[in-house]
């Protein structure tokens, strides 16, 4: 009998547990470390979105993707290539972005990343590389793009390139032997032929040739891409936001009013109802406070039919649901007047009905003085521009005041940059 074997039974099992439990700790240590790093770099790379700093955003954002892939960040990274004038890399990446919320049955990622896509195709610089037919050597060539290896494939087929100038070069065992710098606009196009055969004499330079850029395998992780961190749209609290529309709608107004009487002497009361198209002028200004949500200041100025105007304004609150629809709510203070001429009857105001059944026009201007009331805000997204978004709006409201009540419908289109 091995004397060992009581002594392994004893301490083995219980070393080798602790080995694996120690193991264990630290890589979730070190994945909480990388999980950790991957959203500061997240949201470093957003606040420098919102602060337009869109040269140190993009590496921010491009490596919190590297480190935990997610569709909100390709999406937030895809629009700082826009905004910072990278339209193809952008390009590339809303396309990677949609089939990866179509994949996943993300429809609101799914129409942002189609929207962008469609506002950034006619901008994208296009490069053909064609490779000369004939001479030997041609299937030993490697082509270069700004440095890195063309895959044959890709020859012969047009490239989106960001616009700038870019390398095309041309390597023969290791040598560049060929070069060419072409520069492009937006929305141009460029053909590139590539000699087949080295050209005599001493190369222009020497570079090692590089292999074609492998990538990290993307990790699919539902639970971190639904993070609430990672909004579809670029979007962040810290920026301002304008709007400005024009509205048309219907206004409904009543007023109390006191006129000379003239069948006798005194003041009569009358009720003056009316009811009119409204054309109106609409604006907010505000603060996004807190991603989505949206603190400012909206007013509504109008004419109407009824010979008089609208007007109403106050603090507001405007919340984006989803990709395409926005509500929001406004405590408003302003006022409503009408002219109108009324034949209508009349009391005394003393009480007496001697004045009651008077006929004649009675010609005046209505208001119903400093008025208190509520207004809606509802919003759906028409479409995308580099700027903001156009929107389909209504905005109806309801003021009361001492003399009277008033409100509208109205019905019109807004445009909200951001």
């Amino acid at each position: 009998m091995n004397p060992l074997r009581p002594f392994r039974r004893t301490f083995c099992g219980p070393l080798a547990a602790a080995l694996l439990g120690a193991s264990a700790l630290l890589w979730g240590r070190q994945v909480a470390a990388e999980e950790s790093a991957a959203e500061r770099l997240f949201r470093e790379g957003r606040a420098l979105l919102v602060e337009q700093r869109f040269a140190e955003a993009c590496p921010k954002l491009e490596e919190s993707q590297r480190l935990e892939p997610s569709l909100g960040t390709k999406l937030n990274l895809a629009f700082c290539h826009e905004r910072l004038g990278n339209v193809a890399t952008a390009w590339v990446g809303f396309q990677e972005a949609l089939i990866t919320a179509r994949t996943a049955g993300d429809a609101a990622r799914e129409a942002f990343a189609r929207a962008r896509l469609d506002a950034l195709e006619p901008r994208v610089p296009w490069l053909r590389v064609r490779v000369s037919a004939g001479g030997a050597g041609a299937d030993r060539l490697v082509i270069l793009l700004d440095g890195a290896a063309l895959d044959p494939v890709a020859w012969d087929k047009e490239l989106p390139v960001d616009p700038g100038e870019h390398v095309v070069a041309a390597a023969h065992r290791g040598e560049i032997v060929w070069q060419m710098t072409v520069a492009l606009k937006e929305s141009e196009r460029a053909d590139v032929a590539v000699p087949a055969a080295a050209p005599p004499g001493p190369a222009p330079a020497r570079a090692a040739v590089p292999r074609p850029e492998q990538r990290p395998p993307a990790r699919r992780d539902e639970a971190r891409e639904e993070r609430s961190a990672r909004a579809a749209e670029p979007g962040a609290a810290g920026g301002f936001v304008y709007e400005a529309g024009v509205l048309v709608g219907y206004l409904w107004q009543e007023a109390d009013m006191y006129d000379a009487c003239f069948t006798t002497p005194g003041s009569c009361y009358f009720t003056a109802e009316s009811s009119s198209l409204l054309a109106a002028a609409t604006g907010f200004f505000g603060y996004t406070a807190m991603e989505r949500l949206d603190f400012g200041l909206r007013a509504q100025i109008g004419l109407h039919s009824g010979d008089g105007v609208l007007i109403a304004l106050g603090p507001s609150a405007s919340y984006q649901l989803g990709e395409r629809f926005r509500v929001g709510s406004t405590l408003l203070f302003g006022t409503a007047t009408q002219g109108e001429a009324f034949e209508e009857g009349g009391y005394l105001q003393d009480g007496s009905s001697s004045g009651y059944g008077l006929r004649g026009p009675i010609e005046n201007s209505i208001s119903l003085g400093f008025s208190l009331g509520l207004g809606a805000e509802l919003g759906m997204k028409l479409m995308d521009s580099p700027a903001g978004s156009l929107f389909l709006q209504t905005t109806p409201l309801f003021l009361i005041g001492a003399d009277g009540v008033a409100a509208s419908l109205p019905l019109g289109v807004a445009y909200r940059w951001k």
